[in-house]
């Protein structure tokens, strides 16, 4: 059985992923994409992360995402997005750029052969081998790189918060020095953000996330957590790095919000195609 070729593998159902995997399809190159989740965007939907600023995209498909976004109201002025609407709007992407999207699949080795990357990977059908030109990482841990992983310096563990008063009156002074407040899209959005230990696991998170909760004080005590974020939101101080002159680090996570990550994304992958991009991939 032959080995299955591709010209770009991304690593990653990222925003960036996903925007570069639009970019590299309409230039008519042969493109999959490797996820190890069920689900699209982790890094900013599962993680519980609205982003920090507005920012105005630099491309045309930018523009279009964004308006799409705004058809369904589902980006505010401040340039928020609410995230638990966006998971279906990024399903639509894929369906309507015809995306190759392998779902609940691991990397498990690159290995270069020549001009060509050889790749194990592993689903529940088994291991299997592809052969890729180019590979774009877009994850933040860099999992294109088995036993290389990245360590992020900051992580949170997030929190969706309600109260009788969520959207009327703001929300109390957060009462431990590693925990913050934000909102998302709408006013009824609170986020409790809670920085762990870079090295901390995500049991150890739930459980200090839960003590500090229990033990909150009166002004908290109408306050509920609705749901507690799946992933954690990192802090990953760079946009891209080139791995080698046929594989690059593009973490999504990098970016302010979900909007810039599928722009810079969509962007990066329109000048890939070789060697000739290694120049100026790197920081």
């Amino acid at each position: 059985m032959s080995i299955p070729e591709y010209d770009l593998l991304v690593c990653g159902a990222t925003l960036s992923g996903l925007g570069a995997a639009a970019a590299a399809r309409e230039a008519g190159r042969k493109v999959i994409v490797v996820e190890r989740m069920a689900l699209t965007g982790n890094e900013f939907i599962e993680a519980f992360n609205p982003g920090s600023e507005r920012t105005e995209p630099k491309t045309e498909f930018g523009i279009r995402f964004r308006d799409e976004l705004a058809k369904r109201g589902l980006i505010g002025d401040n340039g928020l997005i609410h995230l638990p609407a966006l998971h279906p709007v990024l399903c639509l992407l894929i369906d309507s750029q015809s995306l190759k999207v392998r779902f609940l699949t691991e990397i498990v080795d690159v290995a270069k052969q020549g001009d060509t990357h050889e790749v194990l990977l592993h689903d529940s059908s088994g291991f299997q081998r592809i052969n890729a030109k180019e590979i774009l990482d877009t994850t933040s841990l860099r999992l294109s790189t088995p036993g290389r992983l990245f360590q992020p310096k900051r992580k949170w563990i997030n929190s969706y918060l309600h109260s009788p008063s969520v959207g009327v009156e703001p929300a109390p002074a957060p009462f431990d020095e590693s925990m913050s407040v934000c909102g998302g899209r709408f006013p009824s959005e609170v986020i409790l953000k809670l920085e762990i230990p870079p090295g901390g696991s995500w049991q150890e998170a739930r459980r200090r996330l839960y003590q500090l909760w229990k033990n909150r004080p009166e002004e908290w005590k109408s306050w509920t957590i609705a749901a507690t974020a799946s992933a954690f939101e990192n802090e990953i101080p760079f946009a891209s790095e080139a791995i080698s002159d046929t594989w690059f680090w593009l973490p999504s996570e990098s970016y302010p919000n979900p909007l810039a990550a599928i722009d810079e994304g969509y962007a990066f992958a329109q000048n890939m195609g070789g060697a000739e991009r290694a120049a100026s991939a790197s920081h």
